[in-house]
């Protein structure tokens, strides 16, 4: 079984125009072809607004997906709301061979959201306000045709850029003061942190169930291997510090490659991985190889400029699992 993650660099606009998405077309389907995947994960998908009806669909992903294997594949995509249908924008797709049994979007069902007060808003907060983040987590349940199902996550976990502070800014890019700034980039770390330790909750709950369940971390999580988004959500033996809970850690698969194969992002010349597949030890044991697609990826700040170029900045990921 092969299961792929790409982030599609924010695919579609707010309107349906076939005429307007057809350098993207031809930028990405290669692109999905390529990876052959049984289960493909893909984030910023964005949703369109179609004439009479209810909520928003995705005719743009079902044009690139016309004609290729993924068109026939069960489909599970992310909600702004519950019952609300997605976004407008950077929306979480799962498109599977096997039956998606199961799907709902989490925003903070399993944690109560941070409080906190910043000194610098204008006008000022009279009390701590909730931390809450805008993208869910895509939590699905896949019929793998085995005796246990695949608990797969899809993840876009906020970017550690600094969140807005109200009166903070004298334009959209511009801070009024390095102190609003630097609660702004606090104020970013607290909703990546918090979504960070919703998908690791709700990664608890499936281990009470079944300590040797199948689950699958992918996606965006805009953070490297060495950050503490990272270390929460593995929960490596070296951080809980007891036996008991080993059985509980998540490996994350691509740092197994060398870091020069597994840098999914260039920015400004330097290769990141910001993109990953985390698996539990029952998944881990089926893993018999892990890929990045980065050949010839453009850099995401010193290329884009380019005008023509309509693919993702983001390389795609794929695991291969032997079941």
């Amino acid at each position: 079984m092969k299961l792929a993650t790409f982030n599609m660099e924010s695919f579609g606009s707010d309107r349906f125009v076939v005429a307007d998405l057809k350098p993207r077309l031809e930028a990405l389907r290669p692109k999905i072809l390529e990876l052959e995947a049984d289960i493909l994960c893909l984030q910023e998908v964005n949703a369109q607004k179609i004439k009479g009806a209810p909520k928003r669909e995705f005719p743009a992903l079902d044009l690139l997906l016309a004609g290729t294997p993924y068109e026939a594949y069960h489909r599970a995509a992310s909600e702004r709301a519950p019952g609300k249908g997605p976004g407008d924008r950077h929306n979480l797709v799962i498109v599977s061979r096997y039956p998606i049994a199961a799907h709902e979007s989490l925003f903070q069902q399993h944690a109560e959201p941070p409080r906190w007060q910043p000194t610098t808003a204008d006008p000022e907060y009279s009390s701590p306000e909730k931390v809450t983040f805008e993208r869910p987590i895509l939590k699905s349940e896949i019929d793998l045709g085995g005796p246990k199902p695949l608990h797969l996550f899809g993840v876009h976990l906020r970017a550690p850029i600094a969140a807005v502070i109200r009166g903070g800014k004298t334009s959209a890019r511009t801070w009024k003061s390095t102190s609003a700034w630097a609660e702004g980039y606090l104020l970013s770390v607290l909703k990546q942190t918090a979504q960070a330790l919703e998908l690791r909750l709700a990664v608890e709950a499936l281990f009470d169930a079944d300590d040797t369940a199948h689950i699958v971390l992918t996606g965006d999580f805009n953070a490297t291997g060495e950050t503490g988004t990272l270390r929460l959500l593995r929960a490596d033996p070296d951080d809980t510090a007891s036996p008991a809970l080993e059985h509980r850690r998540l490996f994350q698969l691509d740092a197994s490659l060398p870091l020069e194969r597994r840098q999914t992002v260039i920015h400004k010349g330097k290769g990141q991985a910001l993109d990953h597949i985390l698996a539990s030890a029952a998944m881990t044991d089926r893993a018999v190889d892990v890929r990045v697609f980065n050949y010839g990826l453009p850099d995401e700040v010193l290329d884009a400029d380019d005008e023509t170029y309509a693919g993702s900045y983001h390389a795609a990921m794929r695991a291969e699992f032997e079941l």
